[in-house]
């Protein structure tokens, strides 16, 4: 090998990569005008006609962009440059000729967004009314097609503009296409030898030929001499005869490649610029399929689809013509890229139904793959979920960002809670240098370069090469879209040729996991990963953004409550508004995002969310509203108002409901009551009310005897028939004795109800990352400066303890219910924090080596020991009611009303209440928040203790309603389910309309029958899948349905009343 020959060639290839462009031109008539109006009703909204005053010249060096109200303002810019006021949109029109001299070969449209570099450029080039084009950092300049090449065109583009900057100008450039693909040539043959070993033929002989090429180069008038010009092709043809020849190919794996640009719905930007960034990707990827026959393009999330077709038509209309071809693929079962660790169970049946159905009506198509390349950790819930509505594949790459441990498989059956099994596929294309031992761990990557080394890298580092000799290689710049690029496509038709290195074929997704199934599903060797794939990393994102997580459980709550209501009404002949909270769900559906609900995105997402989040509550309360009033009226016409209680609950329920008070006066109720302020400052009745399972009855109506109350108050100690609380000095539990079970609840030497601050400056990613070593900085919050009781009964006593700390005030008060064994710590916190975590402890005097933990649709088991690395990882994990820790014959849950970050630690339980993050959102979680935490104490273990209804309890309380009708003595009930072990999720109108759809599952991890009593005659009754598709029969016999049930089986019947 001659000397410097690599370093020589490098040097060359960076100067014939700017010979590219032969020729340049200045576009000189520039008008420029912000878009009308603002964002985000602007993003995507036409410009103003010419004549327009709005309309002004720009030239070279002239500012432009920013907010065209303040266009002096300074920059203020968020961590990574993103502006707070989330950008600006600005128009640039120009009239185009093509130098008569230039008609017929390559001529494009160039934009230099600013003088400054192209930090920030985005846009969407149109010609003649028609997007033909996206413009960003990787995409820079724009092909004029040749049928624009005669006459004068106009040109628009749609600029997003972040910042006032000075124009750096439009540019109309000759580009030899010869020269770009000679340059191409070279540059992949010389990443590739990088590949090859120092003893490989194959590397010096691809070496040499280069180097020959190179040297028919004739350089003697430079790079833009017509004489190098006339070389290029000559060189070009001696590498096209000989690169390969002689050069033995050898058995080659083959590398599916697709196109792609993953969108980050939300995140650095707000929602209006996700709109923009999905059309010009789209555009971009169309234009590249204009000169590139053999390339496609996948692009995933129904949600960017519906976007798009609001926005374009025309354009959406172009990508539909090559849906057709099989060209550009929607791919991905899902509405969007969902969380799948805070996201609740229903909501992910939800994202599937809705994104199925989107692809198929729109498309035509089914789809088979989960598709979530970027997403946080994935749920054991997730296997049974596909399985039922027919999907069998699933795919990311985020896996690879473990911190401790790689995953022992690439390709492998995932095995979900319930047993369930679908083929899961990590694409392993390798983000940075490659490492020498493929065992290592090694970050992967959705956004490929097309660089030789880095697909030869895919192959490399994949595990399952014994069982499958093809891989997937998504290649394209991605998060904020933008695709592959000309020269990626370039890339792609080298590496094809090249000896002892992959093939790289261009081909759609869904074929490619047809075959994957086919070749490994019945391999004995085929690995089996079962439950969870904990992501071990981005553990904040269970607890960074807590309003919007709170938002999320009620909206889902609330949605679910609506649903059965709304349904219930329909069988009484009221009119079906299902369509209202359809469109409900698909707002909620889309805050879920892997960057919206984990709480990683900058200010705007959430001053939108909690806007969005509201009109989900608004629409739910007028279904509700409308389904109430038609259940009540159906019972008779009242003279006046009637006080109502309704459970949305599957079972009878007593328990106390809060009335509010406000400034109406007291209403009439039987039985025993208590007035009451919440933490907010509003006053409400208490009053023990029985209600039965997904029914209603009236309060006053409602008689019972009336125990004496036997609460024993202090302020250091709070006591009732259940339990006695003892506090210690600093307000937290120094005894908790169950006085039922005679035994004390604590850990002895330590105390519960520990609040801690914990220091939270996280290595990398301030909102993703809770590090380990946030234990090594604990501060206690001891100081009270109020401690004082506040009920004493006959339903309820509190003792409220005030504490501050730094710029924060904790208000907390601890309950205790007379027929309840849950112990409740109602909290308000003023959080002003920075980089600071708020965690609560519970230190228990119970022997357990594993503790359960709620997820969607049922529970897990995590260690609370650290004797492996894969155990040390999951020092926080994702749970949502509850999690409990049990040892033979007792045990005590610990459950929540809008948290998710849990620490299990050998006998302590903890709950991280709040993050303090300052990048991506510098005001991160700053202001008030109000939740509940409580203990459950039980005899048994979590099922024998009904952990799950308790739970449920905690977060669907009794709703008190004024409704106007009479309401029957014994009230009404809906459905009762006899089964302890099974949970009714979902009561809702069935989407053609016939019938209505009961989804359960079975929560307790075993076997048996369940009946569903309707109360009423059932007509029919039938299994179906998550699509309502009939799957088999069910028992009908009178007004109840029958079935068994499988372990954690999640069970959807159509029933016809």
């Amino acid at each position: 090998m001659l000397f410097f020959t690599v370093e020589k060639l490098k040097a060359r290839l960076e100067e014939m990569r700017a010979a590219i462009i032969r020729d340049t031109r200045p576009i000189t008539n520039v008008w420029t005008c912000p878009a009308p109006g603002t964002p985000p009703d602007n993003a995507m909204s036409p410009p103003p006609p010419p004549d327009d005053p709005s309309w002004r010249p720009l030239k070279v060096g002239e500012r432009w962009g920013g907010d065209p109200q303040s266009p002096d303002k300074p920059d203020e810019p968020l961590p990574w440059g993103m502006p707070v006021d989330g950008g600006h949109t600005h128009w640039l029109r120009t009239t185009l000729r093509v130098p008569e001299e230039w008609r017929g070969r390559q001529v494009q449209v160039r934009l230099r967004w600013s003088e400054e570099g192209h930090a920030g450029i985005e846009g969407i080039l149109y010609l003649d009314g028609r997007a033909l084009a996206g413009i960003d950092e990787p995409h820079p300049a724009a092909l004029i097609p040749e049928s624009a090449h005669e006459g004068e065109h106009e040109a628009l583009i749609r600029c997003y503009t972040p910042y006032p900057r000075p124009f750096g100008g439009l540019e109309l450039q000759l580009r030899d296409e010869i020269i770009g693909r000679l340059t191409a040539v070279m540059y992949a043959v010389l990443d590739a030898i990088s590949t090859y070993r120092e003893s490989d033929p194959e590397k010096h002989a691809l070496l040499d030929r280069i180097n020959r090429a190179y040297n028919l180069l004739d350089l003697r008038e430079g790079w833009q001499s017509e004489r190098f010009a006339i070389s290029a092709g000559a060189a070009l043809t001696f590498l096209r005869e000989t690169l390969t020849a002689n050069l033995e190919p050898g058995q080659r794996p083959t590398i599916l490649a697709t196109g792609h640009a993953h969108m980050d719905v939300a995140w650095l930007w707000p929602l209006w610029r996700t709109r923009q960034k999905i059309a010009h990707t789209v555009a971009t990827a169309l234009h590249l399929m204009e000169r590139y026959p053999e390339y496609h393009f996948s692009m995933s999330q129904p949600q960017t689809y519906s976007f798009l077709k609001q926005d374009d038509p025309e354009l959406y209309e172009r990508l539909c013509q090559r849906v057709a071809e099989g060209r550009f693929e929607p791919v991905g079962a899902m509405w969007l890229e969902p969380d799948c660790n805070v996201t609740g169970g229903e909501s992910l049946v939800r994202q599937v139904i809705h994104g199925m159905r989107f692809f198929e009506g729109e498309f035509g198509l089914i789809e088979h793959v989960i598709w979530l390349p970027d997403v946080f950790g994935y749920s054991a819930a997730l296997p049974q979920i596909m399985r039922l509505a027919g999907i069998s594949c699933f795919m990311t790459t985020k896996i690879s960002w473990n911190q401790f441990n790689r995953m022992p498989c690439d390709t492998f059956r995932w095995r979900g809670i319930d047993g369930s099994e679908v083929l899961a596929h990590f694409v392993t294309a390798t983000s940075a240098p490659l490492k020498p031992n493929p065992t290592e761990a090694q970050f992967y990557t959705y956004n490929g370069s097309m660089l030789p080394s880095e697909v030869f890298g895919t192959w490399n580092h994949y595990r399952q090469k014994d069982i499958n000799d093809e891989v997937l290689y998504i290649y394209g710049h991605g998060d904020g879209g933008g695709g592959p690029t000309e020269e990626m496509l370039e890339l792609a038709r080298v590496m094809s040729d090249l000896p002892g290195f992959p093939v790289v074929r261009p081909g759609r997704v869904e074929q490619y996991f047809q075959r994957l199934r086919q070749r490994v599903w019945n391999n004995p060797r085929l690995p089996v990963w079962v439950g969870e794939l904990y992501l071990e990393y981005h553990r904040g994102t269970y607890t960074s953004q807590a309003r919007t997580k709170q938002n999320n459980r009620q909206a889902e709550l609330l949605l679910r409550e609506a649903e059965w209501l709304n349904a219930w009404a329909v069988t009484q002949g009221a009119i079906n508004r299902q369509a209202d909270l359809d469109a409900a769900w698909r707002t909620v559906l889309l805050n879920q995002f892997h960057d919206i609900l984990p709480g990683s995105s900058v200010p705007l997402v959430y001053v939108e969310s909690e806007r969005q989040f509201a009109e989900v509550r608004e629409t739910v309360e007028t279904v509700r509203h409308a389904a109430i009033t038609d259940l009540t009226e159906s019972d008779g016409n009242g003279a006046t108002p009637r006080l109502a209680v309704f459970n949305s609950l599957a079972w009878d329920r007593t328990e106390c409901v809060a009335i509010p008070l406000d400034d109406r006066p007291r209403p009439a109720v039987a039985g025993v009551t208590q007035t009451v302020e919440h933490l907010d400052g509003t006053r409400a009745l208490l009053v023990e009310a029985s209600v039965p399972a997904f029914g209603y009855t009236a309060i006053d109506k409602v008689s019972r005897p009336t125990p004496p109350a036997r609460f024993t108050v202090r302020r250091e100690y709070l006591a009732s028939d259940e339990f006695r609380i003892e506090f210690d000095t600093h307000g937290e539990i120094g005894s908790l004795y169950d006085a039922r079970y005679e035994r004390e609840i604590i850990a002895e030497g330590a105390t519960g109800n520990q609040l801690v601050l914990y220091e939270d400056r996280p290595m990398f990613w301030d909102a993703w990352d809770i590090d380990p070593f946030y234990l090594e900085k604990p501060y206690p919050i001891h100081d009270i400066s109020e401690w004082r009781v506040v009920e004493e009964g006959p339903l309820r006593a509190t003792v409220e303890i005030v504490r501050r700390f730094g710029k924060s005030t904790i208000r907390q008060r601890i309950s205790l219910w007379r027929n309840s064994r849950r112990i409740d710590f109602d909290t308000e916190v003023d959080w002003q924090e920075r980089q600071n975590l708020l965690r609560v402890l519970f230190p228990l005097r119970l022997n357990a080596t594993r503790a359960t933990c709620e997820i969607q649709f049922g529970a897990v088991e995590r260690p609370t020991h650290r004797n492996t690395s894969w155990d040390w990882a999951r020092f926080e994990v994702c749970a949502h009611r509850w999690v409990d820790l049990s040892e033979g014959g007792y045990g005590v849950a610990l459950m929540n009303n809008g948290k998710y970050g849990h620490s299990l630690l050998h006998n302590t339980l903890g709950i991280s209440l709040l993050k303090s993050a300052v990048i991506p959102d510098p005001q991160a979680d700053r202001g008030v928040h109000r939740f509940m935490y409580s203990l459950l104490p039980h005899a048994g273990d979590w099922r024998e203790a009904q952990v799950t209804r308790r739970a449920y309890e905690l977060n669907a309380p009794l709703r008190p309603v004024t409704v106007m009708g009479e309401v029957p003595a014994e009230g009404r009930s809906f459905l009762r389910v006899e089964s302890d072990h099974v949970v009714v999720e979902t009561i809702k109108t069935a989407d053609d309309g016939d019938g209505l759809i009961v989804r359960m599952y079975e929560a307790h991890n075993q076997r048996g029958q369940v009946r569903l009593d309707f109360g009423r005659p059932v007509e029919s009754a039938v299994e179906v899948d998550l699509l309502e598709r009939e799957t088999g029969p069910v028992t009908v016999d009178g007004q109840t349905v029958q079935c068994n049930v499988r372990p954690f089986e999640i069970k959807t019947i159509r029933v016809r009343l």
